[in-house]
């Protein structure tokens, strides 16, 4: 190619257009083998130059790598999320053969404490009327009492809460252990009413945080809430 013909082509062709062509065109290379021999690309990790199929490889090599990554990672999240069902189903089987409510928050607070890894489970129901000799059960709070009011929130959005609590909340919960649980995974135990509160506590402050996913935890509150339908009047 004479130097004035390079240059016309050089003042027509733009490099969006080479780029195109080769696009529509990916067997350039092969009918052209003479090209390669020519073209060279600085590598970025020795320093040198290495050819464009070499370059190609590379690439190639890093999609696959980062493919194998991203299958990696869903064969994880399919076992963890294998592992999750069968906790599930253990909890539902253990629930079925509670005889009375009693027995359902003994079997809620061992299950979730030997299959879910809680370091504390609270659980703390909403009764209307709590004769004074059973104001000291631990599980049960009146439903007029005014801690409640702190929870409306809860209740209200349905949602599970996630992270750290205030210092009342957790003294509410917590009592005994209040400076151990470094974070808290709050859930609203709901049905036709409002049947109370349960609270999963962590000596790992990272363990329960705003930013988690909350699909999982809100499955167990919905299951353990119809166990307790069971025995609500």
């Amino acid at each position: 190619m004479s130097s004035q013909l390079k240059k016309q082509v050089e003042s027509t062709v733009s490099e969006e257009e080479i780029v195109d062509y080769l696009y529509q065109n990916p067997d350039f290379f092969q009918r052209h083998t003479e090209l390669l021999e020519v073209q060279h690309i600085p590598h970025q990790n020795i320093g040198g130059t290495t050819s464009l199929i070499e370059r190609q490889v590379a690439v190639l090599r890093e999609k696959n790598n980062h493919l194998n990554e991203q299958l990696n990672g869903l064969l994880r999240a399919a076992r963890s999320n294998e592992q999750i069902i069968v906790r599930l189903q253990h909890l539902t089987l253990e629930l079925l053969r509670a005889e009375n409510l009693d027995e359902m928050i003994g079997i809620c607070q061992d299950v979730l404490r030997s299959d879910f890894n809680a370091d504390f489970v609270a659980i703390r129901l909403i009764k209307k009327n709590i004769k004074k000799k059973n104001e000291s059960n631990i599980h049960f709070i009146n439903s007029g009492d005014e801690t409640l009011k702190q929870f409306d929130s809860l209740f209200t959005n349905r949602n599970p809460i996630c992270g750290k609590l205030s210092s009342q909340k957790q003294k509410f919960l917590f009592a005994g252990h209040v400076d151990e649980v470094k974070s808290v995974a709050l859930l609203p135990l709901q049905g036709s009413s409002n049947y109370g509160i349960l609270a999963l506590g962590s000596t790992d402050d990272t363990r329960f945080h705003p930013g988690m996913g909350t699909v999982f935890i809100a499955h167990l509150a919905e299951l353990i809430s119809a166990a307790i339908a069971r025995y609500v009047k």
